[in-house]
């Protein structure tokens, strides 16, 4: 899998707003659900999502990497249809300004009709939506209404508004209008694991920090400039690991403009002696650092990155300890 440095802003816009009404629990998805190649979705969800990595956004929000082809959902407990179309627009006019060329209409999605913008970010800004040669990207972004009355924004972007990736948008789109999250959790803050953990051990959200993901097997927190990524599934199986290692790395180096060669470096993640890919990156805030790696024991592996200001070395408080020099 492919993911350039071009999809992570659709990542890293803003972040739709959630209510405090109270939203039902469901049963998470077991670790167990991860165990094959295409990664820890629903059974339902794994063909279509095959490839495709999840990036949390926030309790309420993911973007879904896949390839050259990301896809995002965010859901709110109330408001306005209007209002959550408007603000899934944002995310696109935001990212490619005056670039932009907009058609509204209506997509069909989930059995019905609803609100949406075909764009283009294109050279050529007067060529319309079908512009194809030169564009740095196109798709859609719509908004639904869910089951119980949730509002669901949903967008997609296509690398080089490519027609063939703008039918894998729409597929993607319908999948996530009627299903909701590929993953089976519930985006809510209310559904989050807490605290959050891993199966051995219970994690901190240190003061200031932001707990963004947390389930029964994977999870994020955001602590400024540094984060904090893990995934855990079992029963372990070294070329599912060997491929999450990989291909995590590699999508850390390509979000993050500027990164240098990836050194493979001894250390411990979890107290277990591994290897680990280290590198840095440049932002205007100063030089990141990036630690990630894999470890597999009993009948669990787990993935693990930690992303922070290279003034905080070695490791500042939101890695949680889980990273160590040997």
């Amino acid at each position: 899998m492919r993911t350039a440095a071009w999809l992570l802003p659709a990542y890293l816009l803003g972040v739709l707003c959630a209510c405090t009404a109270p939203t039902p629990k469901v049963p998470p998805v077991t670790p167990s659900e991860g165990a094959t190649s295409v990664g820890p979705f629903v059974p339902e969800a794994r063909a279509l999502f095959e490839g495709c990595t999840s990036m949390p956004e926030s309790a309420d929000s993911r973007t879904y990497l896949c390839g050259d082809v990301a896809v995002w959902m965010a859901e709110a407990k109330s408001g306005s249809l209007a209002d959550m179309f408007t603000r899934t627009r944002k995310r696109v006019t935001g990212r490619y300004g005056k670039d932009v060329v907009e058609v509204k209409g209506e997509l069909p999605l989930a059995g019905s009709s609803w609100p949406s913008s075909r764009f283009a970010a294109c050279s050529r800004a007067d060529g319309g939506t079908d512009v194809e040669g030169d564009c740095r990207a196109g798709g859609y972004a719509t908004a639904v209404t869910a089951t119980g009355g949730r509002l669901r924004g949903l967008g997609c972007v296509a690398r080089g508004n490519a027609r063939p990736l703008l039918a894998r948008c729409l597929e993607l789109l319908e999948s996530v209008a009627s299903h909701g999250n590929p993953e089976g959790d519930v985006l809510d803050p209310d559904a989050l694991v807490l605290p959050p953990r891993l199966p051995w051990r219970t994690l901190a959200t240190p003061r200031g920090c932001q707990l963004t993901m947390s389930t029964t097997r994977a999870g994020r927190i955001r602590c400024g400039d540094a984060s904090f990524d893990w995934n855990v599934y079992r029963p372990a199986r070294k070329n599912v690991t060997a491929r999450w290692r990989s291909q995590g790395v590699a999508e850390l180096a390509e979000a993050l403009p500027g990164a240098g060669p990836v050194e493979e470096v001894p250390c411990r993640l979890e107290n277990q002696p591994t290897r680990c890919a280290r590198f840095t990156a440049p932002t205007e805030h100063g030089l990141l650092v990036v630690w990630a790696a894999a470890v597999e024991w009993e009948d669990r592996a787990l993935f693990a990155s930690c992303i922070f200001p290279s003034s905080e070395a070695p490791f500042p408080a939101a890695c949680n300890g889980a990273f160590s020099l040997p």
